[in-house]
């Protein structure tokens, strides 16, 4: 019985360790919080310091990063975004970057998250805010959301 116990207790100091480990870990990769970065849809707040709102005449930008498949997923707003990624000790690489090719009225706003998406080098989450990083400069936010509506495929 009391071999159980003993084991038993260092099974939870071994876990705890490891819980600790894990978090520690996470923040050497840019990981902060409760957010993993390949598990959420990431809704665009800010680009280059301006803000930007939910606006139900126009569809909410947004990325994903799809895990397994080193994949970029997303929308701008007006276009389908696509592309890859790759994130090693926090920095991140954006690459293979394209959109569809949909006319609309607000492309000055794609064009700026296309630019400010190739710039990006690094990021950091912290609780449900991503922001991306060029040269130690933040370049854009988004928060944690769920699927945003998506406009139907042509």
């Amino acid at each position: 019985m009391k071999n159980m116990v003993r084991t038993s207790w260092l099974l939870l100091l071994l876990l705890c360790l490891n819980a600790c480990n894990l978090g520690e870990k996470n923040r050497q990769y840019g990981v902060e919080g409760d957010t993993e970065l390949k598990s959420s849809y990431w809704i665009l707040l800010s680009l280059q310091d301006q803000q930007f709102q939910d606006n139900p005449e126009n569809r909410t930008a947004y990325i994903r990063f799809e895990a397994g498949e080193n994949e970029l997923k997303g929308y701008t707003g007006c276009n389908r975004l696509m592309g890859r990624y790759s994130v090693n000790n926090g920095s991140l690489k954006l690459t293979n970057l394209g959109t569809t090719r949909a006319m609309c009225p607000i492309i000055e706003q794609e064009n700026l998250l296309m630019a400010v998406l190739e710039k990006a080098d690094s990021y950091r989450i912290a609780g449900e805010i991503l922001t991306l990083f060029y040269q130690n400069r933040a370049i854009a936010t988004f928060r944690a959301g769920a699927e945003p509506n998506m406009p139907p495929n042509p």
